[in-house]
Protein backbone atom coordinates (compact mmCIF):
# COMPACT_ATOMS: atom_id res chain seq x y z
CA UNK A 1 0.00 0.00 0.00
CA UNK A 2 1.06 3.57 -1.34
CA UNK A 3 1.03 6.61 1.76
CA UNK A 4 -0.34 8.34 -0.74
CA UNK A 5 -3.74 5.94 -0.70
CA UNK A 6 -4.03 6.37 3.11
CA UNK A 7 -3.79 9.70 4.46
CA UNK A 8 -4.21 8.63 8.09
CA UNK A 9 -0.99 6.64 8.07
CA UNK A 10 0.99 9.30 6.71
CA UNK A 11 -0.17 11.38 9.44
CA UNK A 12 0.58 9.12 11.87
CA UNK A 13 4.26 8.65 10.03
CA UNK A 14 4.23 12.27 10.03
CA UNK A 15 3.55 13.68 13.61
CA UNK A 16 3.47 10.27 15.78
CA UNK A 17 4.20 10.04 19.43
CA UNK A 18 8.11 10.47 19.96
CA UNK A 19 8.64 12.53 16.96
CA UNK A 20 10.24 16.45 17.88
CA UNK A 21 8.17 19.33 17.89
CA UNK A 22 10.07 22.91 17.06
CA UNK A 23 8.77 24.64 19.74
CA UNK A 24 9.61 28.53 18.77
CA UNK A 25 8.78 30.01 22.15
CA UNK A 26 12.15 28.06 23.87
CA UNK A 27 14.87 30.71 22.48
CA UNK A 28 13.12 33.58 24.47
CA UNK A 29 12.62 31.65 27.52
CA UNK A 30 16.04 30.30 27.44
CA UNK A 31 17.61 34.14 27.48
CA UNK A 32 15.16 35.04 30.37
CA UNK A 33 13.40 37.64 27.90
CA UNK A 34 10.23 35.88 28.65
CA UNK A 35 6.95 37.91 30.14
CA UNK A 36 4.89 36.42 32.32
CA UNK A 37 2.19 37.94 34.12
CA UNK A 38 4.15 38.33 37.41
CA UNK A 39 6.66 40.85 35.56
CA UNK A 40 3.60 43.42 34.31
CA UNK A 41 3.27 46.30 37.17
CA UNK A 42 0.57 48.59 37.08
CA UNK A 43 -0.12 51.21 39.36
CA UNK A 44 -2.20 50.85 42.49
CA UNK A 45 -2.44 47.09 42.18
CA UNK A 46 -2.93 44.82 44.68
CA UNK A 47 -1.89 41.30 46.07
CA UNK A 48 -4.24 38.72 46.92
CA UNK A 49 -2.76 35.80 49.19
CA UNK A 50 -5.00 32.89 50.22
CA UNK A 51 -3.97 30.93 53.71
CA UNK A 52 -4.95 27.31 54.09
CA UNK A 53 -5.19 25.27 56.68
CA UNK A 54 -1.40 23.58 57.37
CA UNK A 55 -3.33 20.81 58.78
CA UNK A 56 -4.42 18.31 56.13
CA UNK A 57 -8.26 17.23 56.77
CA UNK A 58 -8.28 19.90 59.56
CA UNK A 59 -11.33 21.71 60.89
CA UNK A 60 -11.04 25.25 61.27
CA UNK A 61 -13.09 26.59 64.57
CA UNK A 62 -12.34 29.92 64.29
CA UNK A 63 -10.06 32.85 62.24
CA UNK A 64 -8.90 35.81 64.11
CA UNK A 65 -7.74 38.13 61.53
CA UNK A 66 -7.24 41.30 63.40
CA UNK A 67 -3.40 41.26 63.57
CA UNK A 68 -3.76 40.85 59.71
CA UNK A 69 -5.73 43.84 59.45
CA UNK A 70 -3.54 46.32 61.46
CA UNK A 71 -0.27 45.32 59.64
CA UNK A 72 1.06 48.52 57.16
CA UNK A 73 -0.01 47.44 53.62
CA UNK A 74 -3.08 45.08 54.60
CA UNK A 75 -5.68 46.88 52.50
CA UNK A 76 -8.10 43.93 53.88
CA UNK A 77 -8.63 39.93 55.20
CA UNK A 78 -11.53 38.25 54.14
CA UNK A 79 -12.82 34.95 55.96
CA UNK A 80 -15.53 32.61 54.47
CA UNK A 81 -18.16 34.16 56.99
CA UNK A 82 -17.27 37.94 55.64
CA UNK A 83 -18.26 36.37 52.43
CA UNK A 84 -21.00 33.86 53.12
CA UNK A 85 -23.53 36.47 51.81
CA UNK A 86 -22.11 35.75 48.68
CA UNK A 87 -23.06 31.88 49.01
CA UNK A 88 -20.61 29.05 47.70
CA UNK A 89 -18.24 29.25 44.66
CA UNK A 90 -20.30 28.50 41.68
CA UNK A 91 -18.81 26.06 39.07
CA UNK A 92 -19.33 27.38 35.48
CA UNK A 93 -19.10 24.28 33.92
CA UNK A 94 -21.84 21.55 35.53
CA UNK A 95 -19.70 18.25 35.42
CA UNK A 96 -21.38 15.14 35.64
CA UNK A 97 -19.99 11.62 36.68
CA UNK A 98 -19.06 9.03 34.56
CA UNK A 99 -22.62 7.30 34.67
CA UNK A 100 -24.03 10.85 34.00
CA UNK A 101 -25.76 11.51 37.08
CA UNK A 102 -25.10 14.93 38.83
CA UNK A 103 -21.61 15.72 40.81
CA UNK A 104 -22.49 15.28 44.69
CA UNK A 105 -22.04 18.57 45.98
CA UNK A 106 -20.63 18.20 49.51
CA UNK A 107 -21.92 20.30 52.08
CA UNK A 108 -19.88 23.67 53.69
CA UNK A 109 -20.42 23.85 57.09
CA UNK A 110 -20.06 27.14 58.79
CA UNK A 111 -18.37 27.96 61.63
CA UNK A 112 -18.16 30.92 64.16
CA UNK A 113 -15.64 32.01 66.91
CA UNK A 114 -16.62 30.88 70.42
Amino acid sequence: MNLQDDPHRLAVLKFAIGQPVRRTEDPVLVRGAGCYTDDVRLAGEAYAVIVRSRIAHGVIKCIDTSAARRLPGVLAAFTGADLAAYGTLKCIVPFNNRDGTPMKRPPRPRYRCV
